[in-house]
């Protein structure tokens, strides 16, 4: 899997992040349109994945940890002026996490406005973790490693228990 996408191109095969992601908007034709002009597109939460927000110091905790233990670190979207970063997680994860204190669930049709892969737009840009021996690139991360590292990276930088309780 290429670790950038290609400008969508008429008739041209679109690379896969471009591919996987732009189904998750209203109008994809329109994402695609919109990426392709130099600009930053509405993805929706709940189409194809939950969506989770989190601080930018705690979601790199959160990567740490997970690479720690050898887990599948799946694509996320970062935010440097935000200082936040948007994690896609599995259809129904989200409901999981909602009232976590540092996490924001987005509700299902909420939309996050993001560059195309590849692209620094908007001040946000897309990672996507190389593939490993047990997931692809666009695999997104699992549920029970997220919020096992989630507690662990939480713990970690003292955080308050109430931060991670009911996990």
């Amino acid at each position: 899997m290429p670790k950038s996408a290609k400008r969508a191109a008429v008739g041209a095969p679109l690379a896969l992040p471009t591919e996987w992601l732009h189904h998750a908007a209203h109008d994809p034709q329109l994402t695609l349109d919109l990426w392709a002009a130099g600009r930053t597109a509405p993805l929706v939460a709940g189409r194809q994945w939950d969506l989770v927000r989190i601080d930018f110091t705690l979601a790199t905790a959160v990567i740490t940890e997970l690479k720690a233990r050898d887990r599948h670190v799946g694509p996320y979207v970062m935010g440097g002026a935000e200082h936040l970063m948007w994690w896609l997680l599995p259809l129904g994860a989200g409901r999981r996490l909602a009232g976590t204190p540092e996490v924001t669930v987005y509700p299902t049709g909420a939309e996050l406005f993001v560059p195309p892969p590849g692209k620094y737009q908007g001040e946000r840009v897309w990672v996507f973790p190389e593939a490993d021996d047990d997931a692809p690139a666009s695999a997104l991360t699992s549920p029970g490693d997220f919020r096992e590292a989630l507690v662990a990276a939480a713990r970690q930088l003292n955080r308050p228990r109430g931060a991670t309780a009911g996990l």
